[in-house]
């Protein structure tokens, strides 16, 4: 059996926008050679776990994937921050990405307290957001250091910072 992989938790009130962060997410895990599989409105058989406890049950799928060394990118609507931290208890090996709009989000959806990163919608520079969601992946030791990467020591110093400010360090 693989070695247990992670997950992250794409979330935001924007689908749209959700969406393709976690297809940029999933297309540079793949070209490292990892097998990811997302989870989205568009996988079928989704509409199966669609309904109240949807987030249980999507977290349930991505703990078994990775469990079996697949990395699993959600981009799933779960509008309570309350559930996605119950989904973040339960997976552990998690981040959450929040991809967070340029106007106020709706009453209705509940952004994140503690997103280990946190993506402006649209980004002024396309593609930075993915790239920190990687790097961050890497200093937490869930997914191997890019060979062609280098850190520059004023980003990691900054992604540290935020760690630490979380709690995860």
């Amino acid at each position: 059996m693989s070695a247990p992989a992670f997950s992250v938790w794409v979330t935001g009130p924007e689908q749209g926008a959700v969406e393709a962060i976690a297809e940029e997410l999933a297309r540079r895990l793949a070209a490292r050679r990892l097998v990811v599989e997302v989870l989205d409105r568009r996988t079928p058989g989704i509409d199966a776990l669609a309904g109240e406890g949807l987030e249980r049950r999507a977290a349930f799928v991505a703990g078994l994937l990775a469990r079996h060394g697949v990395a699993v990118v959600v981009a799933l609507p779960v509008a309570a921050r309350a559930a996605r931290e119950r989904v973040r208890t339960e997976l552990g090996r998690m981040i959450e990405v929040y991809a967070r709009p340029a106007h106020q989000a709706p009453d209705t959806y509940e952004p994140p307290e503690r997103p280990e990163v946190e993506i402006a919608v649209p980004e002024p520079s396309p593609g930075a957001g993915v790239e920190q969601a990687l790097r961050t992946l890497e200093l937490l030791d869930l997914l191997p250091r890019g060979e062609d990467r280098a850190y520059s020591e004023e980003e990691e110093r900054e992604v540290i910072r935020r760690l630490k400010a979380f709690g995860y360090l």
